[in-house]
Parts: C-alpha cells; structure tokens; sequence
C-alpha cells in the first residue's frame, strides 16, 4: 500500500513512515456498477483508491467522460486539502474495490504530523498552475457480451477502428472461438480461472490492457453468464437472443444494473436496420451478415457515420453524384435523413438499391417526369396549383412502393406542419407519402395531408437535418448541401439593367433559399465533413441540367474522399 500511495503527486515526496500513517487510515469499500461516488459539485470530503474494477471521471455538464480509471489509479485528492465542489462526477463502469481516505480522518493526522501539510500543499500549488481539463471524445463502450457465433466481421472492423488489442474471454460453456487470421491484435484468453467472484476484478485488470473486451456467453444460462452481463456496456445477439438471455436482460433492466440501452424489439417482426441501429435496445439482435456486423462495430466504436441530405430542388440531383462516389469508395452509411430534395433523391437512391446502368439512366428519365401530364391541376387553386397525387404515385414507383422498415438502414424524413409552425420527421410507415410530405412547395402543391396534419416543404425547418442525425446516434456526420446564397448570383445584380418580372416558380424557389440560408447556419457546428456543390437552376422544378448537376456532385464529393476517411481511421485517442 505504501508503494501504491506514492504514485499519487500529492503523497510522492512523503516518507515512508508518513505514507505508512496515512495507509492505516484507509477504508475499503465495494461499489457495484451503475453507482455513483459522487457527484459534480458535491463537496469533496474523501479522496479515492481503485484496488480493483474501473470507474469513469464523468463531465455532467458537457456529458463525457474526462478520464477512466483502473486499478492503481486514483480520484478526488484534492479533497484532502480543499473542501471545494466535485468538478466532475465518479462513476462505476466495472464493479469496484476502492480504498477511502476521508478527509475528517486525514485532518486529524495532520494535526500530528504537520510536515505532510507542508508538502502537499506545495505540490498542490504546482498542480494548480499547471492543470487544465484534457477531454477525449470518450468511449465509453468497452466491454460486450456476445451470444453467437461470430464469423470474424465483427472482431475484424472492432480492430480496424481501435487499432489496438482486442480480448476474447470466453466463459465456460461456451461455444469454441477462432480469431481470424487476418487480424494480429486479438488475443483469446483462458476463461478458465473466472468465477463468479473474480470476473469484475480480472475485467478491471484486463480493460487496462486490451481496447476491447468481448465476452463469449454460455448457451445456458447460470450465474457467471447473468454476472457477465451486468459488467457488459454492450450485449449482443448474433441471431435470435435466448429466452433466458431476455430474462436476464429484462431482470437487469428493472434493477438498474446494467447501463446497456432498452427494447430488443417492437410488436411484429422489427425492420432488418433495426436489428444493428435503433437506439436504445437492451440486447443489439443481429445477424451475421457483414454489413450488419460492421454497423455494430462502428456503433461499438463511436464511428456511426450519419448523411445528410438538404433540401434545393433541382439543385439537389447533386445529391445523386455525392451518393454515387460513397458508394463507389465503400464508405458505409449507417442512418440517413433528407429534407426535400435530400428526402426524394435519398429515399429512391436507397429504396431501389442503384447500381451503374441506373445511375446513368437517371439523368435522362428525370427531365420525362417534369412534364404537364404528370401535373394534376387544382381548379380553382386554393391552398396550391397542384393537388400533388399524381406526384405521390410517381414517387412510390420509384421507391417501390416500400415502407420506412423495408429500408436496410434507419432514414428520416423532414416535413413542416403549416398549422404549427413545427418539423415532423417520419421515420416510418409509407416512404412515398412521407417525402411527398417533405417536397410540398408551398403556394405550387397543396400541402400533403397525413392524419390530422398538413404538411409542408421541410426546407422551411430544417433544411440540412444534421442534428438530427446527431440525436440518432451518429458519430461522424457526413452532409451533402445545395444551399447557397442568392447574394451575388443574379446575373444582372448591381446594374440598371432591366429585365423581366420573375415568373411566380422562381419567386416561391427564391423565397425558400432565403429561409434556407438563414437556418443552414445553425446546423454547420455539426458536421464534421460538407460535401458542398454550387449548382444553378431557374426554379425548383428545373431538371434540365440534370447531367452536369450530378456530375458537379460527383466531382465534389470524390474531393472530399480523403476528410471523410480520415474521419472513419480516427481513434478515440487522436
């Protein structure tokens, strides 16, 4: 204990016979996890010393993690020499052996031996000059509890985004593992030696040394399996979970012990995207598909990648050449949302699974849709021009007539409610009539009614959605913008030339770029790479363009490659 109390800066120039006094006053106590030391500004009263497990430094205020600590590791000794606020919380992530030191107990030694105020206060005064808070994008997914089989997709892309060690501890009775061979860095331990009284402690030993731990449960149940997935962050299900692995999920949930998410499924059988990404779950279900396993492992790692496609009109077939290149350099999308333009190129993109043949196709069979037999006329106009079916029946046939949960990744949609001012995001039910929603212009298409609603053009709320992305779970967020300024980008702007009054197409698409200029600002902090295309059309409508669009997409979006790889290889620690 002497040696372990001198790696602490505070007791490091103490003698021995110091460290032995402050040693017997020490007090251990356990904390099971999902427990809370203390709080961020509590008032410190005990300094802390981890024997065994890990427990998180946690930033209430910002919700991340500052530091995770092991054994040997230390937290709050500031609070033997300053009763000030906690400036963060202390929570339990492995179940915990600690020593206390309490600060009542440590003033009275001091009052004996006042040479270790001496020197504690002068490191103190040192620690203060030279301390600042270093925060890390926290991963706070570290250990996972895995049912099933594992064909090594799951290891292989956990290992390509740590780029660090990966433990496999297998529990006994569990079903044998081999690491692929292509990946160095997985080392499956001897599970042995685990008893249900060691396992939190060789967890807290073992999380010190691999970036990843993953437990492989029985395929029966029994106490050491239930203890597991306490201590898991993640559980995971390659397959249909076992009856008695719900249960035990269920009964943990209830108690409050395990900080994995909520609801393994919904009434009827779940979308296949929901499986891999609907947050929150209690057990993540999925298959041993690859794309579904890559999905969990970047959920796992923190690298969900989220696309955003923003409204424009015809500006957005620019979204067709930026869909194109992410496909063509592998870069996965894991959730997708589109307002307008982004709703409608996005939603037939991943309805219809394009290949080559339909990319180049698309361009000519777009210009065939924007004629007047396809414009279903109100007469006489009242809330809009057209009343919009004939627009909703184009739209499901090119989507296929599918719904949200045919999708194979989650996607939402954004409408505006005219009677309330306030965006509606779909995310499922019927695909056409949520993007028919979102692509009401108002003044030219009635607005779209679904329920008791009447929605229009979600350009008019948010036209880029993506914070969006960020309240579902995205990571690193990849956006594909039309917007521009109108400044500057009339032809005759800041002449006396004359010329004709704008046509009321052009009136209503100018309108919308102004709200969408002012409203595209808010969300810029929160995309990490913008795929931005400068495109001219006449109106909303205009697709006459439509080749050099998506070749201007393309072109822009294979410029950005390189950022939205960098993005992919990053490291919790970079």
């Amino acid at each position: 204990m002497r040696q372990a109390l001198r790696f602490i800066p505070l007791f490091k120039d103490l003698t021995s016979e110091d460290l032995d006094s402050i040693a017997a006053l020490l007090k251990h106590v356990s904390y099971p996890k999902g427990s809370t030391i203390f709080r961020q500004g509590d008032i410190g009263n005990a300094m802390y010393l981890v024997e065994s497990g890990q427990v998180i430094v946690w930033d209430e205020q910002a919700g991340e993690a500052l530091a995770y600590l092991g054994p040997g590791s230390f937290a709050g000794e500031i609070a033997l020499l300053l009763a000030e606020p906690r400036s963060a919380s202390l929570k339990v992530s492995i179940d915990a052996n600690l020593y206390i030191l309490e600060k009542n107990d440590f003033d009275r030694l001091l009052k004996k031996r006042p040479a270790i105020a001496i020197h504690m206060t002068r490191e103190l005064g040192q620690r203060l000059v030279k301390t600042s808070k270093q925060r890390f994008k926290s991963q706070i997914r570290r250990i996972s509890a895995l049912w099933g089989v594992d064909n090594g997709e799951l290891v292989r892309t956990l290992s390509q985004h740590l780029k660090k060690p990966i433990a496999i501890v297998p529990l006994p009775n569990s079903q044998p593992y081999t690491p692929p061979a292509d990946v160095p860095d997985v080392f499956v331990l001897s599970g042995k030696n685990i008893s249900l009284k060691n396992l939190a402690e060789q967890l807290g030993v073992q999380i010190e040394i691999y970036s990843h731990i993953i437990i492989l449960l029985p395929t029966v149940s029994n106490a050491l399996a239930r203890k597991a997935i306490s201590l898991a962050d993640t559980i995971i299900s390659i397959g249909s979970p076992p009856d008695w692995l719900k249960a035990s999920v269920d009964a943990l949930a209830k108690n409050n012990f395990s900080a994995a998410d909520t609801i393994i499924g919904s009434f009827g059988p779940p979308p296949p995207w929901r499986k891999t990404h609907a947050p929150p779950e209690k057990i993540w279900e999925t298959t041993n598909n690859p794309v579904a396993l890559n999905r969990i492992a970047r959920r796992i790692t923190g690298h969900t990648v989220g696309l955003a496609l923003s409204s424009g009109g015809g500006k957005g077939l620019a979204h067709i050449g930026a869909l194109k290149v992410l496909q063509e350099e592998n870069i996965p999308v894991d959730i997708l949302a589109g307002t307008s333009a982004g709703a409608f190129f996005g939603g037939i993109f991943y309805a219809a699974g394009w290949d080559e043949n339909r990319h180049r196709s698309f361009a000519a069979e777009i210009q065939t849709l924007n004629k007047w037999s396809n414009w279903d006329i109100n007469l006489p106009p009242r809330a809009g021009i057209l009343k919009g079916r004939k627009a909703k029946d184009l739209i499901a046939g090119l989507v296929k007539h599918k719904q949200f949960e045919d999708l194979e990744l989650p996607f939402y949609c954004v409408a505006a409610d005219i009677m309330t001012g306030k965006k509606v995001v779909f995310d499922s039910g019927d695909l056409a009539d949520a993007i028919r929603a979102s692509l009401s212009i108002p003044m030219l298409a009635n607005p779209w009614q679904i329920e008791n609603r009447y929605l229009i053009d979600g350009a008019f709320v948010d036209p880029i959605p993506a914070k969006l992305l960020r309240s579902k779970g995205a990571d690193i967020v990849i956006a594909s913008s039309v917007i521009q300024a109108l400044n500057g980008s009339h032809q005759n702007a800041g002449n006396d030339a004359v010329e004709k009054m704008p046509h009321f197409l052009k009136i209503i698409t100018n309108i919308q770029s102004m709200v969408e200029e002012q409203l595209v600002q808010t969300q810029l902090n929160e995309i990490d790479v913008m795929i931005h295309t400068q495109a001219k059309v006449d109106h909303a409508l205009d697709f006459t363009r439509a080749k050099s669009i998506i070749a201007a997409g393309e072109a822009v979006a294979r410029a950005q490659i390189p950022a939205i790889k960098a993005c992919l290889e990053a490291t919790h620690d970079e």
